[in-house]
């Protein structure tokens, strides 16, 4: 998968006024922080930005970032982005310059592919996450992360996220091995077994054997 492209211009103003001029003028405000350099101010186009974060990585993409000025693209991901609360339009955007060998810690949506044989048995699936939380390089960070449900046997399961196989360069984050997949198969309730009376038949005989008991019974004398 190709790495998009962001084709961004410097900015020398900051504040509420020039970032809201900014705006008007069909541009975004944004910010590129770099390890153990000062942030740059720049400005943005926000169709290229929505377009990015509406791509199949969305907001784990890996950007070349053209600064206007600079010989070489940088490479960044969005850190963090806010977006007006009615007009739903985007406000301002933080860059992160990385370097291809670092590893980011990254939310990737998480699903199950396929049917397993409890599911066609009559149990019920249940996935108490839809996203999971994993470590990789820029260039491994997947799309999403399925689970193939075709390989479960029969039978009650509780898959948690160390059992998840990863793609190549992912690791899963987590402090406890929490819970994703929980399959419950049907519970059987067969019919009683030959010989065992049910309540009904018993109350069904009580009155008979009373009646009969009571003919046999010696008549008193006067």
């Amino acid at each position: 998968m190709s790495r998009p492209a962001l084709n961004v211009s410097l900015r020398t103003e900051t504040g509420k006024g020039p970032n809201r001029q900014a705006r008007m003028s069909g541009k975004v405000p944004a910010v590129v922080y770099s390890k153990g350099k000062p942030p740059v101010l720049l400005s943005a186009d926000p169709k290229s930005v929505v377009a990015v974060l509406t791509s199949p990585l969305g907001k784990n993409s890996t950007i070349d970032l053209n600064v206007s000025g600079e010989g070489a693209p940088r490479l960044a991901i969005i850190q963090e982005y806010t977006i007006h609360p009615v007009k739903r339009t985007l406000e301002h955007i933080d860059f992160w310059e990385i370097t291809p060998d670092t590893e980011l810690t990254v939310m990737v949506p998480f699903a199950g592919a396929g049917k397993s044989q409890a599911e066609r048995e009559g149990g019920r699936v249940r996935f108490t996450r839809d996203d999971i939380v994993v470590k990789a390089k820029p260039a491994d960070v997947p799309v999403k992360v399925e689970f193939d449900m075709t390989k479960l046997p029969p039978g009650d399961h509780n898959i948690t996220i160390s059992a998840i196989p990863l793609p190549p360069g992912v690791t899963a984050h987590f402090k406890h091995d929490y819970s994703l997949i929980q399959v419950f198969m049907p519970k059987s309730g067969g019919p009683a077994e030959d010989g065992e009376a049910k309540p009904a038949d018993k109350k069904a005989t009580k009155a008979p054997a009373k009646a009969a008991a009571a003919k046999a019974a010696p008549a008193k004398k006067k």
